[in-house]
């Protein structure tokens, strides 16, 4: 299946499932909802495993999104109707799961060249793709320093884990946190610039 194609599809079940009536003004969730998130979901595994992702690594990644749903969509419940907003929250976790997981699982399976490939497929101007090229870059630098410097921090702090050290010394371990953010944006910051001078001298020119 064409970039372009896989794109196009991961876009629209995103879309239709980040759309699809959640119950917020206390009228039950349609069954064509139920349906359109549980086909996102299918989707976005779907995707994680066509990338090379085992059924372990699939639930860890999908794992890693739920606290963010969470986070996002359990506030919106409280504007539902007073005695439906359990239901509400049930379907607007799902809701937003199942979108995160479909758009997730498409980004995965593409990878960054699959993107820009799709993208291009779709007729965007280049200069946008051009754009879209460097954030990838700038994003894949970021991730991969990050595990450079959880690999390397692990290795330091033994056996204590994290939720462990913030139980016990929550002050201390949100600072180290906060030096370890600051620490990684400027390290990921340094290799974007030298791989957009590295860009530059090969010829390639954004203007």
């Amino acid at each position: 299946m064409r970039p372009g194609a896989v794109l196009a599809v991961g876009l629209g079940l995103t879309a239709l499932a980040a759309t699809a009536p959640a119950g917020l003004g206390g009228e039950p969730v349609p069954g064509w909802s139920w349906l359109a998130w549980l086909l996102a979901l299918a989707a976005g595994v779907h995707g994680f495993r066509s990338g090379g992702g085992t059924l372990a690594q699939v639930a860890r990644r999908v794992a890693w999104l739920l606290p963010f749903v969470l986070m996002l969509a359990l506030p919106a419940a409280l504007l539902a109707a007073a005695g439906h907003r359990a239901s509400a929250a049930v379907a607007l976790v799902t809701r937003s799961l199942a979108a995160t997981t479909s758009a997730a699982g498409t980004a995965f399976r593409l990878g960054p060249l699959g993107l820009l490939r799709g993208v291009r497929a779709f007729g965007v101007p280049e200069r946008l793709a051009l754009v879209l090229e460097a954030a990838l870059v700038g994003l894949r630098s970021m991730l991969e320093r990050a595990r450079a410097m959880l690999r390397a921090r692990s290795a330091r702090r033994g056996k204590d884990g994290a939720w462990g050290l913030l139980l016990r010394e929550p002050g201390a371990t949100l600072r180290g946190f906060g030096r370890f953010g600051a620490a990684l944006l400027l390290r990921t910051l340094e290799r974007a610039e030298a791989q957009e001078r590295a860009r530059v001298a090969r010829g390639a020119d954004l203007a």
